[in-house]
């Protein structure tokens, strides 16, 4: 998630690595005041049928804390109590000697919102069991676990005896997931409508499956390439053994369930056909599967030549055809080869019936019919940008850069082949020169560039001090940045720290052209004034930081405690504050900017049940004067309706967000940042959790498909950003009409999007 290449400085924080900033502990949180001391905690206790219960110990703990402490309480005659607790995030439990416990994750309370637990606690039983083997063996230490369809409730974990018997204690009474785990056999999972009285569970070993396979001129293959995937995989995936059994590949310790396996076999050059087919594979039995080519016939030769715009034989010019889909469909083919001196080709071993073929080099992708055989292909290559760089004297630099690319000509000419066609940005660099920008949109196969001039540019130092005059001493960085309606020919608007031995700030290779000038310090304040074409030394008065405070809420008003935050316009933003016990937070942000403030989640209790998913539109906002405190009130959104984006090929480049209304597609890489910076980003978890599958990567799921969830009905617009040398986007309208989730898929970006450069 690279986006500095085209200004889109809006990350995706939830994605681990991609930014330094770390969430601060609560005890860091500034606050607007002192911490209350107490809050009111009000408990209900009270049986199936309604009646109180009286003497029902509880306790309750911090769900934010690393090492909670633990406060204990128990309900009166009435049942009913009340507590004086600090304020914050806590986690409540209950447990009584014959019925279920009670769990509520997500107890929330302030000074001014006190809360109350109204538990129901349900009778529970003791429900015994034994496991056993195929032959009616017992099974010991075998891990099981109940999840109640009740989500008041804990799961319940045990390691069973070594007699194989078991007896889960405090089971509800209501319906559940009974999951069963064991070395060498297939993890097993039953759906009870209701509690059962006993349990008598046998675990079969895990499953073989004996792959055979056969060429397409029906002998066997000794050794093939075979791969299986788990359609419904229940436990990781790819923990089988894979081993070769005379002519076979066998795959041992397979989990009960579907599988997806392909065979793929080299047919001479580069050409290779793939077949493939669904086995269901049976606990503790083998299953044999062979995968044959039947049916599929070999075409003749396609043959042909290709050429470019002018009708010349293009020579060495990589080709690949295919047909089919391995990853979905029956049978598949791939071939590749390259064209000779008078630009011919043959591809061969392609099965009869439509096939694609695509020429490198170029953009071209043509699918024949079954009937072709001696075709011609236009290749329209990638176009390229040409020219030359110059010195600040006129003569040609014999070494520089563009994009990155280092060139080395005594002529200073450089050629650039372009990713495509459209727009496209190229920034030239050379030692000790200003950088420069220069945006090209191509309309043919060769652009001439007029030459382009580096210039020595200058070294601007810069003195920051107080309002009193007296030098800042704490630590800061300066930025530039174009005028505001100016296109700059600055290559980037990047941060300057060097400091020279009297404490000034030093630029190197300024352009000789106005810019803003930004300044902030840890502790000093900020400031931001324009600078000068030819200005090398200036000093900047620092005006005292505003400060963005504001309390986040859940829908009823309770505090929300342990959200971070970040505006994109803080003061020294090397950390994420969260909100404290109260749902306070403070954020000192550079004065007099617009500005967008974003909510994420992180941490908190794990186990089941988990809390609710909270999720916050983007919040606009104006940093106000310096010194000044603007505040403001955060509370989740709320709505029946979710939109499920379904993006198989989502990779680290590629991105999904989510604007209401009907928003067209901006007409600016501008307007398209700031559209990306004030948009919604997907929920930072799946809706969709089912507890029974505590290790899998939920976050890995959010960023593959994009949910966005608890939307009010009307229009939305959904934007799936791809960057390559800018920003390609595809925009797509949706309008909510009645509750539920609304479900499409989508394609990468990169194909067929708008592109924006800079």
């Amino acid at each position: 998630m690279r986006w500095s290449q085209v200004g889109l400085v809006v990350g995706m924080l939830a994605c681990a690595g991609t930014s330094n900033q770390k969430p601060v502990s609560v005890s860091e949180v500034a606050r607007t005041e002192a911490a209350p001391a107490s809050a009111l905690l009000t408990v209900l206790a009270k049986d199936a049928e309604g009646r109180p219960l009286p003497h029902i110990e509880f306790r309750i703990r911090e769900a934010m804390a690393d090492h909670p402490e633990v406060i204990w309480g128990t309900t009166d005659a009435q049942g009913k109590t009340g507590l004086t607790v600090p304020p914050g995030w806590y986690v409540f439990t209950a447990e009584a000697l014959g019925y279920q416990t009670f769990v509520d994750p997500d107890v929330r309370l302030g000074r001014e919102h006190p809360a109350t637990v109204t538990m129901t606690l349900r009778s529970s039983r003791s429900v015994p069991g034994r496991v056993v083997d195929g032959a009616g063996q017992p099974l010991r230490a075998v891990s099981l676990s109940w999840i109640p369809a009740d989500t008041t409730a804990p799961r319940l974990d045990l390691v069973g005896n070594p007699d194989g018997t078991f007896r889960f204690e405090g089971m509800g009474p209501g319906p559940g997931v009974l999951l069963a785990r064991h070395r060498g056999y297939s993890d097993e999972r039953w759906v009870h409508d209701a509690r059962p009285s006993e349990l008598k569970l046998i675990l079969r070993e895990q499953g073989t499956l004996r792959v055979t396979a056969f060429d397409p001129k029906g002998r066997p293959v000794g050794s093939p390439r075979v791969e299986v995937k788990a359609l419904e995989p229940v436990a990781k995936e790819g923990a089988w053994i894979d081993e070769h059994v005379k002519d076979a590949r066998m795959y041992r310790g397979l989990e009960a369930g579907r599988y997806r396996v392909t065979f793929t076999h080299p047919l001479g050059g580069n050409a290779e056909w793939s077949t493939s087919s669904e086995v269901e594979v049976v606990a503790g039995q083998t299953r044999e599967l062979t995968l044959r080519f039947e049916g599929v016939v070999e075409r003749a030769p396609l043959r042909g030549r290709v050429i470019d715009a002018d009708g010349r034989p293009v020579a060495d010019a990589w080709l690949s055809a295919s047909s089919g889909d391995p990853k979905k469909d029956a049978f598949a083919s791939e071939d590749s080869t390259r064209t000779d001196a008078q630009g011919r080709f043959t591809l061969e071993h392609l099965p009869q019936g439509p096939v694609r073929v695509e020429v490198s080099s170029g953009i071209v992708k043509v699918e024949f019919g079954p009937e072709a055989k001696d075709v011609l292909l236009e290749r329209r290559p990638s176009p390229f940008v040409e020219g030359r760089v110059l010195g600040p004297d006129g003569k040609a630099l014999t070494r520089f850069k563009v994009n990155s690319e280092t060139y080395e000509d005594p002529e200073g000419r450089y050629r650039y082949t372009l990713e495509g066609p459209g727009p496209a940005g190229l920034v030239f660099e050379a030692e000790g020169l200003a950088s420069t920008r220069m945006r090209v949109d191509p309309r043919e196969e060769r652009t001439a560039l007029p030459d382009v001039s580096l210039e020595a540019g200058r070294t601007v130092r810069v003195r920051l001090v107080r309002e009193n005059g007296q030098p800042a001493v704490s630590k800061g960085r300066m930025d530039l940045h174009p005028l505001p309606g100016r296109e700059s020919t600055f290559a980037w608007f990047q941060t300057f720290l060097n400091v020279d031995p009297e404490g000034r700030y030093v630029l190197d290779h300024v352009p000789r052209e106005p810019f803003i000038l930004d300044a902030e310090t840890e502790e000093d304040g900020t400031a931001s004034q324009p600078l000068g074409a030819d200005v090398e030394e200036v000093t900047m008065r620092l005006s005292p930081e505003a400060t963005l405070a504001g309390t986040m809420v859940d829908e009823s008003g309770r505090p929300l405690q342990g959200f971070s935050l970040m505006s994109g316009c803080e003061v020294y933003p090397d950390r994420l504050p969260v909100t404290d016990a109260e749902g306070r937070f403070r954020l000192p942000v550079v004065p007099e900017r617009e500005c967008v403030l974003n909510v994420y989640q992180y941490g908190g209790p794990g186990g089941w049940p988990t809390p609710p998913l909270r999720v916050f539109w983007p919040l606009r906002f104006n940093s106000g004067h310096p010194g000044e405190t603007v505040r403001v009130e955060l509370r989740p959104r709320t709505g029946p309706a979710a939109v499920q984006v379904s993006f198989p090929d989502a990779g680290e480049w590629d991105r999904v967000i989510l604007v209401p209304g009907d928003v067209p597609m901006p007409s600016t890489a501008e307007a398209m940042n700031a559209l990306i910076a004030s948009a919604a980003e997907p929920d930072s978890a799946p809706a969709e959790q089912r507890p029974e599958r505590q290790v899998e990567n939920w976050f890995y799921r959010a960023w593959g498909e994009p949910r966005f969830s608890q939307l009010p009905l009307g229009r939305y617009t959904v934007f799936v950003l791809g960057s390559r040398n800018g920003v390609f986007v595809l925009r797509y309208p949706v309008n909510l009409t009645e509750p539920g989730v609304h479900r499409f898929e989508t394609k990468r970006a990169v194909v067929g999007g708008v592109h924006f450069v800079h």
